[in-house]
């Protein structure tokens, strides 16, 4: 028999095909998100009180986890709320990772939002160097992705899903089915001010963004 599932700090588990809805998941799988629909808008709105006068911005994902043209269709409703172009860059592995950012910087992208996503976690290292060596201020999934120089993280509480995520395993353990268990969404969302790595590049953190902060890197 397939062994249950419980998925902790995915973005969205529909768009990314882990379940057919989120009040009833089905098959055999359960899980919290760190956040649904609209982060990426929020992490971009980020970027641009960074950096008001930024006209063009870059997303670095991964295709293996949100669908290229998932993100197609939000892409206008980003552009108008930003009123700045909008890049798409895929990297499914660490080969990936040069070229992406060759092509955001022949853009000439003024910052990157970087995905949640076990790929670009594994090879946060190498996309943070990529960053740092052509300046450009960086939004990432979670305050662990900034000790490779990113400016800033906004996403669910980690400690906050990992608590959920042992509660729904009890109640699997104690005979529910997983695909009857509602996959559930965090409610505290945190955001991380790296000041460090804003001064390795020489950006300015707004003092409404540093009010705004859950916690500042100094």
């Amino acid at each position: 028999p397939l062994l249950p599932i419980v998925a902790a700090a995915v973005d969205d588990p529909v768009q990314m095909g882990l379940v057919t809805s989120i009040a009833r998941p089905g098959g055999n799988i359960t899980g919290v998100s760190g956040a649904f629909h609209g982060l990426v808008s929020k992490r971009l709105q980020l970027l641009k009180d960074i950096l008001p006068r930024a006209q063009r911005f870059a997303i670095l994902f991964n295709p293996d986890s949100v669908p290229r043209q998932v993100l197609d269709a939000e892409l206008p409703a980003w552009k108008r709320g930003l009123g700045a172009a909008i890049q798409l860059v895929a990297v499914r592995g660490p080969d990936d990772v040069d070229a992406a950012f060759t092509d955001i910087v022949k853009e000439q992208a003024d910052g990157v939002v970087v995905f949640a996503d076990s790929v670009l976690w594994i090879h946060r290292a190498r996309i943070g160097a990529r960053c740092l060596e052509h300046r450009l201020p960086s939004i990432w999934g979670h305050a662990g992705y900034l000790d490779a120089g990113g400016l800033a993280s906004y996403q669910g509480d980690f400690s906050a899903v990992m608590r959920r995520a042992a509660a729904m395993v009890d109640q699997i353990l104690r005979g529910a089915k997983p695909g009857d268990i509602p996959f559930e969404q965090v409610t505290k969302l945190e955001l991380v001010v790296n000041l460090k790595g804003a001064r390795t590049i020489g950006v300015t953190i707004p003092n409404s963004v540093l009010l705004a902060a859950d916690e500042v890197l100094e």
